[in-house]
């Protein structure tokens, strides 16, 4: 290759990971929501394919809708784990570094979700939740024929709310969640013997959530939850070493982006048919639309920005939970989530397509204050998805076909502290003077 088209290169993979790191900025672990969001933070939700879960069904519950607080007396705790195992094989057709295959690019992860809910009186209630909402992680196979685009890529958040919620009356609870979430991330990109390349970088931004649940009539109840899009001012450090046929040098650059991750609408429904059984549904809206395109990466050295071209998301779900007895709680779900992502936008960092979940999940009572819930799902995402990227304006290229599926295992604890409202029954206070 010659000498000006290294120099092209080199330019444009600094600006390209660097927008990666941009892009990037929100989670733990390999998305296994549309986009890069992570919809594991209930084990509850999980057994059932998530149908219902803004209508109620645990302390977990808060994560969608912030009202369903309202549902869970006394002083309750829940902890969270879930291990998220992908499966993604990338086979590159075509590329300027040749065509070996970045390999299993999805990473095995841990992400864990903590909830606290505390009921202040008969209708008042506070709670807190800890999440992380969104989240990327993979590595390709080094040396590979899309390394120059794409090495590594890990991501931390954590979103941490105070929620209160309110109930009206028989009929109607609201709520409300506020809070922050905290990014760090982690981008590298290689070419062996030519280049290898660092970004880091994080940030603080609010968050805010609201909801609202309906009981029209005993057995049924609606919820709808609201999140906010949260909007960062990403600031990070690239770190690029270069050597022969370039000049070897060490560079170092700071960097910003803005970036807005979108607003969600889930609406859940929670119908009793008998004693023992109930009837689950639940949709999901999310304006990905809202990640603005192009998004200038300030202090790139290519100036360039990056296009997302992201649609508008949704996720649908129905499912049903059964008492089999005063302990045990079986329940099933089946959901279909429309990626965001169109094909010519697709690439190794997130190869994410249409996806089927089935869901089945149980929870156990192990005394009158302790509780188990497991939940297990298997996404069947469309196969032969195809996959690319490119730098210097198409100048290097790569392009392939990605097929993909995951299993996750959820496992939570709940435990209920005090049965009562923390302020019931109290004496009143008898002042003297």
């Amino acid at each position: 290759m010659s000498q000006q088209k290294y120099k092209k290169l080199l330019r444009s993979t600094v600006a390209s990971v660097a927008l990666v790191g941009a892009v990037a900025s929100v989670s733990t672990t390999s998305a296994e929501a549309g986009g890069f969001a992570l919809r594991e933070q209930s084990a509850i939700g999980q057994g059932a394919s998530f149908a219902g879960i803004a209508a109620g069904g645990g302390l977990s519950s808060m994560f969608w809708n912030p009202a369903t607080l309202t549902q869970v007396g006394g002083i309750s705790t829940e902890s969270v784990a879930s291990f998220v195992i992908p499966r993604t094989d990338v086979n590159l057709t075509s590329g300027s570094f040749g065509t070996a295959d970045p390999g299993d690019v999805g990473l095995d992860a841990l992400v864990p979700a903590s909830y606290m809910g505390a009921q202040l009186t008969d209708d008042l209630f506070v709670g807190l939740s800890v999440n992380a909402p969104y989240g990327m992680a993979t590595k390709a196979r080094n040396p590979s024929g899309s390394s120059f685009h794409a090495a590594t890529s890990k991501i931390f958040t954590m979103d941490a709310k105070v929620n209160i919620a309110y109930r009206i009356n028989d009929a109607f609870s609201v709520g409300v969640g506020v809070g922050a979430m905290y990014t760090d991330v982690r981008m590298t990109a290689a070419q062996p013997g030519v280049l290898a390349q660092e970004l880091k970088g994080d940030d603080w931004a609010p968050t805010l959530s609201a909801g609202i649940t309906i009981t029209p009539r005993k057995g049924t109840t609606i919820g709808i939850g609201y999140r906010h899009e949260t909007k960062f001012n990403l600031a990070g450090t690239q770190y690029l070493n270069t050597a022969a046929p370039l000049p070897a040098a060490t560079f170092t650059a700071p960097i910003t982006a803005n970036l807005t991750l979108p607003t969600s609408v889930t609406v859940g429904l929670r119908q009793e048919i008998s004693d023992r059984f109930a009837f689950l549904a639940g949709f999901e809206y999310t304006r990905w639309s809202e990640l603005k395109d192009p998004i200038p990466i300030n202090g790139s050295p290519a100036g360039t920005s990056l296009h997302f071209g992201y649609k508008d998301g949704w996720y649908a779900s129905v499912g049903g939970e059964y008492k089999h007895n005063e302990n045990l709680t079986l329940r099933g779900g089946l959901g279909w989530e429309k990626s965001p992502i169109p094909d010519n936008h697709r690439n190794l960092r997130l190869p994410d397509a249409d996806r089927l979940w089935a869901s089945l999940g149980a929870s156990y009572n192990v005394s009158d204050k302790f509780s188990v819930d497991v939940g297990y799902s298997h996404l069947f995402i469309k196969d032969d998805v195809k996959v690319s990227g490119a730098i210097g304006g198409g100048a290097i290229s790569y392009a392939g076909t990605a097929d993909s599926a995951a299993d996750i295992v959820s496992v939570a604890m709940r435990y209920k502290w005090k049965p009562d409202p923390l302020f019931a029954n109290d004496d009143p206070i008898d002042r003297k003077y």
